[in-house]
């Protein structure tokens, strides 16, 4: 096992490219976010197709961020994959992160120590940020992989806090691609890519579809990959 680890890095490395990274979504996106009626819910699908994993090192590690504000200053959530950090480093599984800048809030695991295991592994799931009175919520569902099977069902990686926010206009299309990323072992990524962003506005039996972008909008991509 340990020669086709081998000859698997070797590979990707060979093909490797550069890290392709969106500076901005569709002019129509944001055109219509200009003058959007009050957005309650952001939601964004994620794909990542995972090479060649090596569950003895714990590779790949995969990092997406998303929340109401810049990560820089101000509410933002981290989704690690594929390991923790929170109290402590930790391999395998995923957790959920709540932060005010640089201050913890919260965080949540699911499927510790479980590794990321087998080749050509497509993982999907979607971050969701939205309002429902006075609270915030903050959540990755719909999650699917080989390895972990399903993911985020049932609130196990959602964290909420109070707000005296009325609406997640200021919400950045922009925020999550320019902060997630592949944090270790990026040769064992085929792919990490947000497929789409959607904005929801308050509609009188709940959440509706104001405006969406489905442009696919690479974090990582190796040149070996050519599927869409």
């Amino acid at each position: 096992m340990r020669w086709m680890h081998s000859l698997c890095a070797l590979s990707a490395l060979l093909n490797s490219a550069p890290t392709l990274t969106a500076q901005e979504t569709s002019q129509t996106l944001q055109e219509k976010l200009l003058n959007a009626p009050p957005i309650v819910r952001v939601e964004e699908d994620w794909e990542l197709l995972i090479a060649c994993p090596v569950p003895e090192q714990n590779l790949p590690q995969i990092v997406t961020v998303f929340g109401p504000t810049d990560a820089d200053f101000g509410t933002h959530t981290v989704f690690e994959l594929n390991h923790g950090t929170l109290p402590e480093f930790g391999e395998g599984g995923m957790q959920l992160q709540v932060w005010w800048r640089d201050l913890e809030v919260g965080h949540k695991a699911q499927h510790a120590p479980t590794e990321l295991s087998f080749e050509n592994e497509l993982v999907t799931y979607t971050t969701v940020t939205r309002l429902k009175e006075d609270l915030l919520y903050m959540e990755v569902i719909r999650g699917k992989s080989v390895s972990y099977g399903d993911f985020g069902n049932s609130g196990l990686l959602q964290m909420r806090l109070y707000t005296f926010r009325n609406d997640l206009n200021p919400y950045d299309p922009d925020n999550s691609i320019r902060n997630s990323r592949v944090t270790y072992g990026a040769n064992r990524v085929n792919r990490f890519v947000r497929r789409a962003i959607r904005f929801y506005k308050q509609g009188n039996n709940g959440p509706e579809l104001y405006c969406d972008d489905t442009t696919p909008t690479y974090v990582h991509r190796l040149a070996t990959d050519t599927g869409e």
